[in-house]
């Protein structure tokens, strides 16, 4: 039987170790634009992982657990999975970008 007060907590994230690659490069390039736009694409990163452990469900599927979260006034998806006790942030990448490679990431 599952609590539902369970349901509602954020699950513990964790990181594929080239995600912090991702949103470097990805918050240089905005950075270089102005500042104001860098952090505004940090502020859209720090919603969307918010929304992501809150609510993993509520987001479409990829192909097996792998699923898909776009960030808001940015084009980029974040990638994650739904674990058991977690979830796995596998990457944050460009939405026009080679998809091949976002399913080349596991934990």
């Amino acid at each position: 039987m599952t609590n539902f007060g369970d349901a509602l907590m954020a699950r513990v994230r964790r990181y594929h170790p080239l995600v912090a690659d991702d949103l470097s490069a990805a918050t240089g390039y905005y950075d270089e634009i102005s500042a104001d736009l860098g952090n505004r694409f940090r502020a859209s990163v720090r919603v969307r992982l918010r929304d992501v452990s809150d609510r993993p469900e509520s987001f479409g599927r990829l192909q097996n657990e792998m699923r898909v979260a776009a960030l808001d006034r940015f084009p980029y998806v974040m990638i994650f999975e739904k674990r058991d006790n977690h979830v796995a942030i596998l990457g944050v990448f460009h939405a026009a970008s080679d998809q091949k490679g976002w399913f080349d990431r596991l934990l």
